[in-house]
């Protein structure tokens, strides 16, 4: 039987390994100004009558959905950690907690998507900076034991 870490995929890699464009056929019907819709769709996975207006319009490259996403994620992160602060039933909090952990998973994995890609170019941080954070964290975690 497979381990849980094979089988998982991340929601950010089941919502960005299915991005598609779907081509669509019209029919120029004249000058008409109203998006004119089309019945010709066999590409679309739910079979519906889009207007080519919004299929125009709504044209978002990779790099749009997936900083959308990554965005998302990074707000239900603060929703969950402001909802587990508020909540005072044990069996919710736990909930919730699993919620936040799973959640800050799916960012990971988005963030990760974006730097493999390019997308999301980060600097190593050089020693000093990384020793003076050190430093400061160690000092406000002993201020707070006092």
């Amino acid at each position: 039987m497979p381990n849980n870490t094979q089988t998982k995929r991340s929601s950010t890699q089941r919502n960005t390994t299915s991005i598609t464009d779907f081509n669509t056929k019209t029919q120029n019907t004249g000058s008409s100004s109203k998006p004119k819709k089309n019945s010709n769709y066999s590409d679309c996975p739910k079979n519906c009558s889009c207007t080519e207006f919004a299929q125009d319009v709504c044209k978002l490259s990779d790099k749009e959905i997936i900083s959308d996403v990554l965005g998302s994620q990074k707000a239900l992160i603060k929703l969950y950690g402001t909802a587990l602060c508020e909540a005072s039933c044990p069996k919710l909090r736990n909930l919730i907690d699993n919620q936040l952990s799973e959640c800050a998973e799916d960012q990971y994995d988005a963030f990760l998507y974006m730097q493999e890609r390019g997308l999301y170019p980060t600097d190593t941080a050089p020693m000093p900076k990384i020793n003076q954070a050190k430093k400061k964290f160690t000092a406000c975690e002993q201020q707070m034991k006092i």
